[in-house]
């Protein structure tokens, strides 16, 4: 795991830190991208997937989204002819 990846579900992730990887833009639309940005995390976070962490602008991965996540990740990477032959 990178570096980054382990400070990050150490310290969560911001807004921001979600803006920056899916639409690096100029500064003029930022405040619009925020918002949007904000609306994205919203179905995450009601199906329990992220919580906010108190008192922060940061978000933390759910006990049931890092398994999610970490289900989806190695579904990702399975090799679909080796399953098929292991069937």
């Amino acid at each position: 795991m990178e570096q980054h990846s382990k400070s990050r579900a150490l310290n969560g992730f911001r807004n921001r830190d979600l803006r920056a990887k899916l639409n690096p833009t100029d500064a003029k639309k930022r405040r619009q991208q925020a918002g949007v940005s904000t609306r994205k995390l919203a179905p995450f976070k009601a199906h329990g997937l992220i919580v906010k962490v108190q008192k922060t602008n940061r978000y933390r991965l759910s006990a049931s989204g890092n398994r999610i996540t970490t289900a989806l990740a190695t579904a990702n990477q399975a090799d679909v002819n080796r399953l098929a032959d292991t069937a």
